[in-house]
């Protein structure tokens, strides 16, 4: 139930009912999506998605065809779709293949040598138009080349799948089944495989040098001056210190930094994050966390069977290989062209609001993209009341109010006994690299103990600052716990700030829980109720390794 203001002051009351929008058994999705999703995002991702998931389990020979994404209310929910009977006997036969020919391993090469570098040529090209400067018939060109390179980022973040969980969920699965260990130590042996996820770039180091040696560069980022006027200056100055800020903020500035949708802001919109990014690195570094010692291997290693530790270091080496993707297909895919393509919105949406067609700027990206074409062109689309309304019910509503499962009771995956030993070997590391994506602990919490999953050990104690949104951010100071509800690849210009890591949603393959792992910070992730529970301010004891938060005041 919730309080609804339209742009002329009319308030009413609205009582969400949830129906499940299909057949079959709809799981919420809090790990991606912790908030309602805006009609534009809405649109482009399911088919996206189900595009790229398909292209993967093709390659990887899995049988699940795609996850189907629908929205109610604005929340998503997916339900996971067989692959078409026709098509099980080809499955079969390619996960045979990529299991023989480790096609992973072409896929990490690929990504590297090839797709990152065009996909970054390509959101260059596109966010070096002034997307302010074009007339409305360019303006509209322009959103539709954003739009398009959009879509087939999405697409290219999902055809990634395979390599990114496929080694992993493979080491995992057979790791457990040999010693029992719990999946966390098993999952922290990737530990440093994965320096973007804990921020670190060429670029960032080669600013931070050129910071630490420019006196005069360095005083105006230390300067006590409003954020966007401190990245202004620093874009703006000649020689070095300039080309290395240009060459950071260009390659970080127009990334979304809260989720995956256009509805939310990109980096630049919230320059108190980048400026706190770079005083942070410039005092501690901006490298990852280092990989596992030889003697944590070792102690999980020697709990393999003789038989089975050649295979073990194989398994190890083949996981550690892919573990970047995890966050790179994200981040150099929708999460920078989702950026792109929300300037190009936004500037429209600053003509429609002098207009007085519509009531803010930012109010456009309520609207789909067909919707943002008739609004723009002046040929219909909805009115500014309801564009507002949208906006309202998105800003009032949260994952927490909804049921976790609409449609049929959830069902134990089918048994593998029956495929040939390389599909059930595909099928079992893919179900346990989304078994540890979305789960969430089953232990039960307590007024003053938070309980979760332990996703990264140590301890940390200090306050908890409660983020819900963007808009929050400001908030966050150096050193804070973050608890949120989930995060996602847009959250890493965030997290170097923090000194521990605590969210509702999400397991151990989670983004929250790899970039803890990456950082070196605590972090306890899946909670469910953390962020009900922890009061904003408050201060906490977290405790990383046994994965519990204690609310000592």
């Amino acid at each position: 139930m919730s309080t609804v203001t339209d742009s002329s002051g009319f308030q009413g009351v609205v009582e969400l009912s949830f129906d499940a929008p299909g057949a079959g058994t709809w799981m919420r999705d809090r790990v991606h999506m912790p908030r309602p999703w805006s009609r534009y995002q809405q649109e482009v991702h399911p088919p996206a998605i189900a595009e790229g998931f398909r292209a993967a389990g093709r390659r990887y020979g899995w049988l699940i065809d795609y996850l189907d994404f629908r929205f109610v209310h604005d929340f998503a929910y997916f339900c996971v779709r067989p692959a078409p009977e026709a098509d099980v006997p080809d499955r079969i036969a390619a996960a045979g293949r990529a299991l023989d020919a480790r096609v992973w391993r072409e896929d990490a090469e690929r990504w590297e040598r090839h797709v990152k570098p065009a996909a970054i040529r390509a959101h260059l090209a596109l966010q070096a138009v002034d997307p302010t400067t074009l007339s409305r018939e360019k303006l509209l060109a322009h959103l539709e080349r954003c739009h398009n390179h959009h879509c087939q980022m999405v697409v290219q973040h999902h055809t990634f799948n395979g390599a990114a969980f496929g080694p992993i969920g493979d080491f995992i699965a057979h790791v457990s089944e040999w010693t029992g260990i719990d999946p966390s130590r098993i999952v922290a042996l990737a530990r440093g495989a994965a320096p973007e996820s804990a921020g670190a770039s060429d670029e960032l180091d080669r600013l931070v040098a050129v910071l630490t040696n420019d006196r005069h560069a360095r005083a105006l980022l230390d300067a006590d001056d409003a954020p966007g006027e401190i990245i202004a200056r620093l874009r703006d100055l000649g020689g070095a210190a300039g080309a290395a800020a240009r060459g950071y903020l260009d390659g970080v500035g127009y990334r979304l930094l809260d989720s995956l949708d256009v509805a939310d802001p990109s980096a630049l919109e919230v320059p108190e994050v980048l400026v706190r990014r770079l005083r942070r690195a410039l005092d501690q570094g901006s490298g990852s966390n280092e990989g596992p010692s030889d003697d944590e291997v070792a102690q999980i290693r020697d709990r393999v069977p003789a038989a089975h530790r050649d295979e073990f270091d194989a398994l190890f080496a083949e996981a550690r290989l892919t573990s970047r993707l995890r966050d790179e297909r994200g981040i150099y895919s929708d999460v920078w062209a989702g950026g792109i393509v929300r300037r190009a919105i936004l500037a429209a949406g600053r003509l429609l609001a002098r207009k007085g067609r519509i009531d803010a700027d930012a109010h456009l990206v309520e609207a789909g993209y067909g919707e943002m074409g008739e609004l723009i062109q002046g040929t219909g689309g909805p009115s500014a009341a309801e564009l507002a309304g949208r906006a309202q019910l998105r800003a009032e509503h949260r994952m927490l109010e909804t049921p976790g499962v609409l449609g049929d009771p959830p069902q134990p995956p089918p048994p593998l006994d029956g495929l040939p030993p390389a599909a059930a070997r595909a099928m079992r590391a893919l179900d346990t690299a989304i078994g540890a994506l979305f789960g969430e602990a089953e232990t039960e919490s307590e007024p003053t103990t938070v309980r979760g999953i332990a996703a990264s050990p140590g301890s940390f104690t200090g306050t908890a600052r409660v983020i819900h949104g963007p808009e929050e951010f400001a908030l966050l100071q150096p050193g804070d716990a973050l608890v949120t509800v989930s995060t996602t690849e847009s959250f890493n210009a965030v997290l170097p700030l923090i000194g521990a890591l605590v969210t509702d949603s999400g397991g151990l393959l989670s983004h929250a829980a790899i970039v803890s792992r990456e950082f070196g910070i605590p972090g306890v992730v899946g909670t469910r109720d953390a962020t009900t529970l922890i009061p904003d301010g408050a201060l906490i004891h977290v405790a990383g390794d046994a994965g519990e938060v204690q609310v000592m005041r």
